[in-house]
């Protein structure tokens, strides 16, 4: 992508997200809609995914990076690095959100997810290599789990038994007892791995699927023998990987090469690289499983490529330096 395309890109992405915020009372009646964090303007985009805009723009803590959504799309969880909290951003009577609460928590909280029952919040921090565990109904730290150096994406097996954590400068994945709030096991990954995704549905079962920063691949992991069981490679710096959820298709994104690596998630075969947006970093797949959206750092939008015909179909624009890093569409959207 040229350099002025990027820089018209950015001035628009900084215009269209402040329209949208004055000219929408709040997100009622959308469509499934999508949480992007904007780290360069401690703000939360709402996004309204049929109608392809920014219907709302949240303020929340100060450079918030990470983002886990709540069945039913009523809560929000967003880490703020530098504020040392997370913020509670909740779905009003008239449909828009608020910043309720700011939970501080450690010293750099980075990743976050929800258990799959909503029951426990886990925030990974970067600086005291611990997962501190939150009460959602409290809105107030209950515990710490110790894990690796620099912890970050994290995922909870189905049945939440497990929680998965990548420590980015242990390269390994810490395996948390979720019944017992200790970890049990460390799994040698590759180089700096940062994002993690469970998937049910691998050829041989289910996997883990962990991208490795500094060694540009992604790590396939079996969760049951807990070893590595292939590699990947991808391009420079890749940071999350998204998979279909019948598990037929993988993407990647690749921070430094502006692309997303694509494969097929029953051979492993590569499908291609896609010139996709600058530094795309947060990746999920649509409700409607037909595209993947990556969150663009550089180019400030939501970038949406369609999973069959691994072309770009649509730009939104956002906030200032978006990562959405996380589960940033909930999970039970259709």
């Amino acid at each position: 992508m040229r350099a002025s395309a990027r820089v018209g890109q950015a001035l628009l992405s900084l215009v269209l997200p402040v329209l949208a915020g004055s000219l929408c009372s709040g997100p009622a009646g959308a469509g499934p809609l999508a949480f992007v964090t904007d780290q360069g303007a401690d703000a939360l985009s709402v996004i309204d995914l049929d109608k392809g805009q920014v219907v709302q723009t949240v303020k929340v803590g100060r450079k918030p990076a990470g983002v886990a959504v709540a069945p039913g799309a009523a809560r929000i969880y967003v880490t703020n690095p530098e504020g040392h909290s997370v913020s509670v951003v909740e779905r009003q009577s008239d449909g828009a959100y608020k910043e309720t609460a700011e939970i501080p928590v450690g010293e750099g909280p980075l990743g976050v997810t929800l258990d799959n029952a909503g029951a426990r919040l886990f925030v990974a921090d970067w600086y005291t290599n611990k997962v501190y565990v939150i009460d959602p109904q409290k809105l107030a730290v209950t515990g710490s789990i110790p894990v690796g150096k620099s912890p970050s994406g994290m995922a909870a097996s189905p049945d939440d038994h497990w929680l998965y954590v990548a420590n980015r400068e242990s390269d390994t994945i810490s395996v948390v007892d979720l019944a017992n709030l200790r970890s049990v096991a460390e799994i040698p990954v590759g180089q700096s791995p940062f994002g993690v995704t469970y998937d049910p549905n691998g050829p041989d079962g289910p996997r883990l699927l962990v991208a490795n920063v500094k060694s540009f691949d992604v790590s396939v992991v079996d969760p049951t023998t807990r070893r590595e069981t292939r590699r990947l490679k991808v391009r420079k710096y890749p940071y999350v990987v998204a998979v279909t959820r019948d598990g037929a298709r993988i993407f990647v994104t690749n921070q430094h090469d502006d692309s997303i690596s694509a494969f097929d998630g029953k051979t492993y075969a590569s499908l291609g690289v896609i010139d996709a947006c600058g530094y795309p970093e947060g990746l999920l797949i649509s409700p409607d499983q037909a595209s993947a959206l990556a969150v663009c750092w550089m180019d400030n939008n939501l970038t949406a490529i369609d999973v069959k015909t691994l072309r770009v179909t649509r730009q939104i624009p956002v906030g200032s330096n978006p990562r959405g890093f996380g589960q940033f569409i909930a999970p039970d959207a259709k």
